[in-house]
């Protein structure tokens, strides 16, 4: 009896004995790094998970691996575990000491081609983003009308694993558009459609403006505006299938606009929802408009200015509170529109930040704003806001983020706007029957970042010379 006890005790102790072992063989008790010449064993660990001291898998392996390599800082990284000991061995990626765009005179083209690229002077060098960071320069110079341009990358070796990149670039002719053609079921004439978009046809006096060369970004503009255009004239389905480049004759091209405008779509039940303590007849300019716009061609300016008559009631009839929305229905040709007014709940302004505006004042910006510091909050106002600061056109992006305050009942208002180029020149020469003539113009419309407009120009002919200079200040009663 005894003997079985002993030697089941004896088993028991011999398991836990190599159970415990075999626990503590697989603890992480060190990292060792080997390779690293520049980057400090400090800061390569700051790249991994936290391993040390815990128990080895392995999936830790990949772990590492990936976060190293993820870092960009090394071209072969290896790891393995023994002896309780996690071994990483490194090959650093060079550093680039320079980086030379070789082919580029102008700075405007250089400033615009090295945009939103990965890699500066002193960045870690990565094959693959190199590649990223040519597809990015040859995008650039097409939205520049490049169309044609060729981009040839080579390193320089130097010392102490130090590079020079090189960027060779070959700029070509500009890609010109020699037509716009507008195809499909478009409904209008050329001339009309051409006159919505930016981008116009290339001729020989027009050697300043850009717009005739071809440039996705405005590519996509144009589309845009096409959209809102047809949509505006109660298109309301209509369709910008496709935009596309043709290239008919060295660096010439055709640029197609293929749309569809569909069924005209009407106005037909308007209907104003509001909550039942809101007294209806503060809204009786929102019903006269109902009946004026009825059975007319739809038109999203018009629901925009339901919205603007709706908000300027709610602003005087002190309805601060409150929240709109929209929903609507297409039967046959009528669309059938319900405009929805919420109570919502109330909320102080308890700050308003401003970020992004390096050239434009904050004042300006401020002068947009429909709701104040103190104010109740407003969804309304809060989106009016918004489209204040979109119309200034001062800027590239305008977002707003609302998130909670400092206390239950606050709110704090986050603007970001994303400045863009805001001035223009313009130039041009002709001959006609009253002989040559020469113009030039130049137009700033955020001067000095005061939201000023300045507009000059000038025009030569044989016998007159005639030019304008008007300044426009929106802000002349505020000390900017």
């Amino acid at each position: 009896m005894f003997g079985l006890f002993f030697k089941k005790l004896f088993l028991i102790i011999t398991f836990s004995f190599v159970f415990f072992n075999s626990a503590q063989s697989q603890i992480i008790k060190k990292i060792e790094i080997n390779g690293n010449k520049r980057l400090s064993n400090e800061t390569i660990l700051m790249f991994i998970p936290d391993i040390k001291d815990k128990e080895f898998y392995e999936e830790s392996l990949n772990e590492v691996l990936k976060s190293l390599y993820d870092s960009n800082y090394f071209k072969n990284v290896t790891v393995k575990f023994e002896n309780n000991v996690f071994l990483i061995t490194v090959d650093e990626n060079p550093i680039i000491q320079n980086i030379e765009y070789n082919g580029i005179k102008a700075k405007k083209i250089k400033q615009t081609i090295t945009e939103n690229l990965t890699f500066r002077s002193r960045s870690s060098f990565n094959p693959n983003i190199v590649k990223n960071d040519k597809k990015k320069i040859l995008s650039n110079l097409k939205q520049l009308g490049y169309y044609f341009a060729t981009v040839d990358v080579s390193i320089e070796e130097l010392k102490d694993n130090k590079i020079n990149l090189i960027y060779d670039i070959v700029l070509g002719n500009k890609s010109k558009i020699k037509r716009i053609s507008l195809i499909g079921d478009k409904i209008y004439k050329d001339k009309k459609l051409k006159s919505v978009i930016v981008s116009e046809e290339y001729k020989f006096w027009k050697f300043i403006s850009g717009k005739k060369y071809l440039n996705s970004n405005l590519i996509k503009l144009d589309e845009r505006l096409l959209k809102n255009f047809y949509i505006n004239n109660g298109y309301y389905n209509a369709n910008i299938n496709s935009s596309f480049a043709k290239l008919i004759n060295n660096d010439e091209f055709e640029l197609i606009f293929n749309i569809d405008a569909n069924e005209k779509i009407y106005f037909g039940d308007l209907i104003l929802n509001i909550p039942k303590d809101f007294n209806s007849e503060n809204f009786k300019k929102v019903d006269n408009y109902f009946e004026k716009i009825k059975g007319k061609p739809y038109s999203l300016q018009k629901i925009e200015k339901i919205l603007e008559l709706i908000e300027t009631i709610s602003v005087q009839e002190q309805y601060m509170s409150i929240k709109a929305r929209t929903a609507q229905k297409i039967i046959g040709n009528k669309i059938n529109y319900e405009f929805i007014i919420e109570e919502s709940e109330k909320y102080l302004v308890e700050k308003i930040n401003i970020y992004g505006n390096n050239v434009t004042r904050e004042n300006v910006i401020r002068n947009q704003l429909e709701v104040d510091e103190g104010d109740i909050f407003n969804e309304i106002l809060a989106s009016k806001t918004l489209n204040n600061l979109k119309t200034l056109n001062f800027f590239e992006k305008v977002n707003q983020e609302i998130v909670d305050g400092s206390t239950l009942n606050s709110k704090i208002i986050n603007i970001n706007v994303k400045e863009k180029a805001t001035g223009e020149i313009t130039a041009g020469a002709g001959i006609g029957t009253s002989g040559s003539t020469i113009a030039f113009g130049v137009r700033e419309n955020n001067y000095l970042g005061k939201g000023i407009g300045v507009n000059s120009n000038l025009t030569v002919s044989e016998e007159t010379i005639k030019g304008l200079l008007s300044i426009n200040n929106p802000n002349f009663r505020t000390i900017v």
